[in-house]
């Protein structure tokens, strides 16, 4: 009887042993897969399992997108509330050597597809980020001040333009600039009934405020005082590198669009060729 007993034992201890063997077998396979399917490498691995406190620290060490200055610049505004929510989206271009600005409204209820290597990288800030979503949901997943960088990235991917520099500026001081305006005009003019998607405009006060702006010292001051009051990625003493073609821009060389697409009640979605023709003439391309 003991040595069944003890013959019982040991097949049941290797059988035990098996069990856990196979069980950290599938553990360690599943996690492979895992780390390969979202191209997780081993810097952030050795991250993960050192337990560091915040994932989103350990980014926003790194430049996410960087401000310079060009001939052409291509600069993102957003337009937030109190909590930081994304309520509207301009894109100023700039033609310094033309003297011609153009503003383009970039409807926030824009459906886009993140690119793979986007969505992997934002999947290692919040897990629960799809790849199908709306601009105005950047930070409902992405809650620091990173989230209008990587806003910054997904213009980029989905109008396959190079951006300059952003600013992220409150609605109140955003209010004394724009106004929207309904372009319902615009389509009788078309001859169409398809929904037209509000254009954001200078305020009738806005315009008769640059009216009074007439020497370097004057912009000079305006501009450090609106930059008292946004966040932009490009430096106060960097954006007065335009104050000299800011100041030879004509009102007439001033214009406002739409982003290139289709409206509807719920989504808004971008003409991606129509789009491109649309950006490269205000490049001047």
């Amino acid at each position: 009887m003991k040595n069944s007993a003890g013959k019982m034992f040991v097949k049941g201890f290797f059988k035990s042993l098996l069990f856990f063997a196979f069980f950290i077998g599938i553990g360690t396979l599943s996690y492979r897969t895992v780390m390969h399917f979202f191209d997780i490498g081993n810097d952030t691995a050795d991250a993960v399992a050192a337990n560091l406190p915040d994932k989103q620290q350990v980014k926003q060490k790194q430049k996410i997108t960087e401000a310079r200055l060009d001939d052409v610049s291509r600069h993102l505004i957003f337009c937030v509330d109190e909590d930081g929510s994304i309520k509207k989206l301009v894109l100023e271009i700039f033609n310094c050597a033309a003297h011609k600005l153009y503003y383009i409204t970039i409807p926030i209820k824009t459906q886009f597809t993140l690119s793979p290597s986007l969505h992997r990288e934002l999947v290692l800030i919040k897990p629960s980020v799809p790849r199908f979503l709306k601009l105005s949901a950047i930070t409902t997943y992405i809650s620091d001040e990173t989230a209008y960088e990587y806003g910054v990235l997904m213009i980029e991917e989905l109008l396959n333009i190079s951006i300059s520099y952003y600013s992220v500026v409150p609605k109140s001081v955003y209010e004394t600039v724009f106004v929207t305006e309904n372009d319902e005009q615009r389509a009788e003019n078309k001859g169409s009934s398809e929904m037209i998607y509000p254009r954001e405009v200078f305020s009738s006060e806005f315009l008769e405020f640059l009216q009074t702006i007439k020497t370097e010292t004057q912009l000079r001051e305006y501009l450090k005082e609106v930059y008292s009051r946004i966040n932009s990625n490009l430096s106060f003493e960097d954006k007065l590198n335009y104050m000299d073609s800011y100041l030879e821009i004509s009102g007439k060389n001033i214009s406002f669009e739409v982003i290139a697409g289709n409206d509807s009640n719920s989504e808004y979605t971008i003409d991606t060729d129509a789009a491109v023709k649309q950006l490269k003439a205000c490049l001047g391309e």
